[in-house]
């Protein structure tokens, strides 16, 4: 890469730690198709490539204050998109691991059928975990609006608080399922986990 796209990256990384949206959105569409090369090598998966290219992205404009002090824009990227494949790819070794050590020990048990009630119920609960963790009014407006399958107006009406504010929430509390259900090893995008309660 030369100097003068170095110093162009630069630019946009400073334009994003100040929250300039346009110069995020021509960073996104710049790299998304570079990482995705990268990401799919590691996973061989298109749906955690597109989840580890959000974590990206997401990281980026979460921790976009630090932009500005980034010497190498793309080095800094293609870092963080490495490690987080490469920590997903430790996760599955690990899980694998753990699968293959109960199946020598319940070869009865051991089918594919089983590995998948057993990942899928350990999902849930891990979820329902999770949610019980929120603050009461979060728990409140996600549990209606998941678990009783309320409309953001119908929480807001229900609870007295504004649209907006049950959509925020919402919003904050598939966040933070997410990201206890990967501090457990399970990645999984947000409309998964609704979809899963």
């Amino acid at each position: 890469m030369d100097n003068r796209q170095i110093n162009i990256e630069k630019e946009l990384f400073s334009r994003v730690a100040q929250g300039d949206e346009e110069a995020f959105n021509t960073l996104f569409h710049a790299y998304v198709p570079r990482l995705h090369t990268l990401v799919m090598k590691v996973t061989r998966s298109e749906a955690v490539a597109k989840d580890i290219i959000q974590e990206v992205f997401l990281y980026l404009w979460m921790d976009r204050e630090s932009l500005a002090d980034i010497g190498v824009p793309q080095n800094w990227i293609f870092k963080i998109a490495y490690n987080r494949s490469y920590s997903w790819l430790a996760r599955q070794m690990s899980r694998n691991q753990k699968y293959s050590e109960f199946k020598l020990q319940h070869p009865a048990e051991g089918d594919d059928s089983l590995e998948h009630t057993v990942s899928l119920n350990e999902t849930a609960r891990l979820i329902h975990e999770a949610t019980a963790l929120l603050p009461e009014q979060a728990r409140k407006i996600f549990q209606l609006s998941r678990e009783t399958g309320l409309k953001a107006a119908e929480v807001a009406d229900q609870l007295e608080i504004s649209v907006q504010t049950v959509r925020n929430s919402l919003v904050r509390s598939v966040k933070f399922i997410k990201e206890y259900l990967a501090q457990h090893g399970i990645v999984l995008p947000a409309l998964l986990i609704l979809y899963i309660m």
